[in-house]
């Protein structure tokens, strides 16, 4: 059976400037299988240009990140602006985050994930398509370390609905932490979060925890 994937399009029409940064830029921060990890790090999943997660870089030089995007112009916008700002603690990754935490991430290196305004497949016969779900969580379990944390953030109140929900079934996880918990990095507004300020919705961030016990799953 055919997977369904949370994602419309992999491609773009690139501007000179974007065609560039791909053939000259992107290059330096690609990660591939055969990167090697030797320290845990953050998972931003769907960075869109890479405004907020650059700025996460430069605000939190102390964390590793691994982007995952499939929009090409996005991933060439992120490489130019970690290039701009001489940062070093971020890496590229170029397609389905499915694939990527089933075929080449290793287990239990996560040390939290972000997941800001993704896709909110918002007419309901679409609700399918939504990224965090209940496989989609399993499999990211999998990749967590002890205390690690999981950052969703949405604009969607039915979204953040049915997250909140997934969260609070999974015997796995708390939606309190300890005092060995990671705690999720600050984040500026990004240009989906204001869309959904001028269009009146209600800003949620949701966060929850892999218990430091819990790190045999």
């Amino acid at each position: 059976m055919r997977r369904i994937k949370s994602f419309a399009r992999s491609a773009g029409r690139m501007t000179p400037a974007q065609r560039l940064a791909v053939d000259t830029v992107l290059p330096t921060y690609l990660w591939s299988a055969q990167s090697p990890i030797d320290k845990p790090f953050i998972l931003d999943i769907g960075f869109g240009m890479g405004h907020s997660l650059a700025w996460q870089a430069a605000h939190y030089p102390q964390y590793h990140f691994l982007g995952v995007e499939v929009f090409l112009p996005g991933a060439a916008r992120l490489a130019t602006l970690l290039q701009e700002k001489n940062l070093n603690n971020v890496q590229i990754a170029l397609g389905d985050v499915v694939l990527l935490l089933k075929e080449q991430l290793p287990l239990h290196c996560l040390s939290g994930v972000q997941i800001f305004f993704p896709d909110p497949w918002q007419k309901k016969r679409h609700h399918k398509r939504r990224l965090l779900q209940s496989e989609f969580l399993k499999l990211l379990l999998r990749h967590l370390q002890p205390s690690a944390f999981i950052h969703f953030a949405s604009d969607w109140s039915d979204y953040c609905q049915s997250v909140r929900g997934l969260f609070r079934a999974c015997p796995e996880l708390s939606l309190t932490p300890t005092q060995s918990s990671l705690q999720p990095l600050k984040r500026p507004q990004t240009r989906y979060e204001n869309r959904g300020l001028v269009q009146g919705h209600t800003i949620e961030d949701i966060v929850a925890w892999l218990p430091e016990q819990d790190s045999n799953l």
